[in-house]
């Protein structure tokens, strides 16, 4: 008998990952595509490898033996893989990455670990806002860059990473809200200080605002972390900003958390490039390293 390898692939990650979403995501296929595949590998087969329980998978005993045998090919294609990116790139050369500031500090772990490996790879890392980062693989001055996922991107390929919240926060005494929670339905009266145009938080949370048909007051702008986070110590306005950016000043108590009762917008990022027939062996290393180190925990 002769496996069809995409049908193994498609089977390994959805069990793997528990889900034909996340499956399909992380192949960048649709979820029909990855069921399709599934039913066809079993029809091959003659034996039911998997039965659905809502939106989660359980391996029949033949399917986990077929998990443990598929775990071992795809390790020894990862290495192959490795080998020969090794053989084809001599492990050097530059790769240029893009990220905006926020998502950097989840990004710089990949990038250590991607040294490690390789380090004959100078990185050399762009920061900009989520528009100019979609820019700069257009235009071709980064292969990879950070960008606020969309699946539904003609431009770009784009892989997700991780969501995070962007959280309302304001200064310990603020006058301009002294409450420890609030609804959005009030944010229309109140100073808000935002990140600036090009900026995917800043989309985040406009449309965020427009699903409640509030106009925001916004009284400062700005690309920077340190003055969004400055202008609320001053007490401004009240500010918001990505979670991971505010940690430490929420400890400290140099700036405080206002809940928002109706829950906090959501961030998705990801890596995009412009074609795969245009990627360095470099950046398909560290798009490989991705795929192992999937999924991501923000």
């Amino acid at each position: 008998m002769i496996v069809n390898m995409n049908q193994l692939r498609s089977f390994y990650t959805a069990a793997k990952l528990n889900s034909i979403t996340k499956a399909a995501q992380a192949l960048m296929v649709t979820p029909p595509a990855i069921t399709m595949h599934i039913k066809r590998f079993e029809e091959n087969i003659g034996v039911r490898l998997i039965t659905r329980n809502g939106n989660s998978i359980r391996l029949t005993r033949v399917g986990e033996g077929v998990i443990q045998r598929a775990e071992l090919i795809f390790q020894e294609i990862h290495e192959m893989e490795g080998y020969l990116e090794d053989i084809s790139s001599g492990k050097s050369g530059d790769l240029h990455v893009g990220c905006p500031e926020a998502p950097l500090r989840n990004l710089m772990p990949l990038i250590e670990t991607f040294k490690k490996t390789y380090p004959g790879v100078r990185i050399i890392l762009d920061e900009g806002s989520n528009a100019e980062m979609i820019k700069s693989i257009i235009d071709h001055q980064n292969e990879l860059a950070v960008i606020r996922y969309s699946p539904n991107n003609s431009k770009l390929k784009t892989k997700a990473l991780w969501q995070h919240d962007i959280v309302l926060i304001a200064s310990p005494a603020s006058v301009h809200w002294p409450g420890s929670e609030i609804s959005v339905m009030q944010l229309s009266q109140i100073p808000l200080v935002i990140r600036r145009e090009g900026s995917a938080a800043r989309e985040v949370v406009l449309e965020y605002l427009r699903k409640f048909k509030i106009t925001p007051l916004i009284v400062a702008e700005s690309a920077s972390s340190a003055l969004l986070k400055e202008f609320v110590q001053q007490d401004n306005g009240i500010g918001f900003i990505q979670r991971g950016t505010v940690e430490n000043e929420l400890k400290d108590g140099t700036l405080r958390l206002i809940q928002i009762i109706e829950g906090f917008p959501v961030i998705e990022d990801g890596i995009a490039y412009a074609s795969r027939r245009e990627l360095s062996p470099a950046a398909w290393a560290f798009l490989r390293l991705i795929d192992t180190s999937w999924p991501f925990k923000s």
